[in-house]
């Protein structure tokens, strides 16, 4: 399995095994971090904000053959 990281600042894509890279995946606090190491700048995911939008919103329908 391979992680790819994209930046939304920069849009530079970083792979899994290169230097400096750092995802930091925060259960506690529920948040996924990702400092992009050509701008600099940090990348935020926040999950639990994320799941109360999805309760919200209605699941997408399914067509069957």
């Amino acid at each position: 399995m391979k992680i790819a990281l994209r930046c939304k600042h920069c849009r530079a894509t970083w792979m899994q095994g290169e230097e400096d890279l750092c995802l930091e995946i925060d259960f506690y606090d529920q948040k996924i971090f990702f400092v992009c190491p050509q701008c600099k700048k940090e990348n935020q995911m926040n999950v639990e904000t994320w799941q109360k939008k999805q309760e919200h919103s209605p699941l997408p329908r399914i067509g069957t053959a």
